[in-house]
């Protein structure tokens, strides 16, 4: 009896191990294929740990550890869900919302947008963030750079803006405003707008935005100072259309520009060139004996003035001047003296706000570029 026990365990130790491996190395196995196999799509998870156990009959816990093991070799990725990606899906799905642009409709006669939306676009590609455009030309319509834009009244902004809150408000993750948004309007809205960005001009107090603003405090003392240098005794600030925030703050900079410079007798009230017939208007009221000049915060207009000069016969600067306040290439091509301002750095620079804690203020100082007109 003892000699047939005896040989039972000697064929028992003798017997060779299954080659058959553990449940934890055969899911190894498999995950390390699945992250070298480029046939797997990127942005589809890998099945949950609860799959995985039940596939390879082992507990939940140990697939999870395997999956947050390999994680930390670089070979998977886990996303705020929880669920494991193959690495290269990061750069795809760990991004920021995307910034909502709610700007107006670019024209192609807008170039002062066009330049901000291009720094837009870069500070954009430089955070790894997408952009949500946003163009309605119910806020701003200005088809025909000839005619004045048309401005949406409080109600329809109010309308336009709780419309794409609604709809698009959860998928945005910061907001870049048209200049024109009224006052009123981003402070019924309040913090829904944050992170926000007002572009072009400050923001009004109590509201929680930052702002990327020309220095128009800066550039109106630039160019009186520029236009007095160069012997202009009268200064006629030409409006290009009503309703344009940053249009107003100029003209209000401009007369304190004339106050700290002792010349408001130098600066006369604002004229109109809304129209073809207030544009003809102002052409016939310039005196011929006084040398004048015209101050005009939008490249269209000014271009047209300047057009309308010479064929007036009216000399150009030797008799009038004229200086283009928002420096495009639209004044820039047609040679005209101006004031710039960089609206691609102002557009790149909104971005980079959208990533700040606090609210904050970053001012654009004006580029004076000596053309044919003063």
């Amino acid at each position: 009896m003892l000699q047939i026990m005896t040989q039972a365990f000697s064929l028992f130790h003798f017997m060779p191990a299954s080659t058959s491996p553990k449940p934890s190395r055969r899911l190894e196995a498999h995950l390390r294929a699945c992250a070298a196999d480029d046939a797997w799509p990127v942005d589809r998870p890998l099945p949950t740990t609860r799959e995985l156990a039940k596939r390879f009959k082992l507990s939940a816990a140990t697939a999870f550890r395997m999956l947050q093991e390999l994680a930390r070799e670089d070979l998977f990725w886990q996303h705020t869900s929880g669920r494991f990606y193959r690495l290269a899906a990061r750069a795809l799905l760990d991004r920021p919302k995307p910034v909502a642009c709610l700007l107006r409709r670019l024209e192609l006669c807008s170039a002062l947008y066009r330049e901000l939306l291009e720094g837009i676009s870069a500070g954009s590609g430089e955070a790894r963030r997408a952009m949500l455009l946003w163009h309605d030309d119910v806020l701003v319509n200005h088809a025909d750079p000839d005619r004045p834009p048309v401005f949406a009244g409080e109600d329809a902004q109010r309308m336009l803006l709780d419309g794409f809150l609604e709809r698009h408000g959860g998928d945005s993750g910061g907001y870049l405003l048209d200049h024109v948004w009224a006052d009123s309007v981003l402070k019924r809205a309040g913090d829904r707008l944050t992170p926000g960005v007002l572009m072009f001009r400050k923001a009004p107090p109590g509201l929680p935005l930052s702002n990327v603003h020309a220095d128009f405090d800066a550039a109106a003392m630039q160019a009186l100072a520029h236009l007095l240098g160069r012997g202009f005794t009268r200064i006629i600030p030409v409006e290009p259309f009503g309703g344009d925030p940053a249009v107003e703050e100029f003209f209000t900079a401009t007369e304190a520009a004339a106050s700290t410079l002792a010349c408001r007798d130098r600066l006369a009230a604002r004229v109109r060139a809304c129209t073809p017939k207030e544009t003809e208007s102002l052409i016939r009221s310039l005196p011929r004996g006084t040398r004048c000049a015209l101050l005009i915060p939008e490249d269209h207009t000014a271009v047209r003035l300047h057009t309308l000069l010479k064929a007036a016969g009216r000399a150009c600067p030797a008799n009038v001047g004229l200086l283009a306040v928002m420096g495009t290439t639209i004044s820039a091509q047609a040679g005209l003296s101006r004031l710039s301002f960089d609206f691609r750095e102002m557009g790149r620079a909104a971005v980079a706000l959208l990533a700040e804690t606090a609210p904050r203020s970053v001012a654009f100082t004006a580029t004076l570029h000596h053309g044919d007109t003063t």
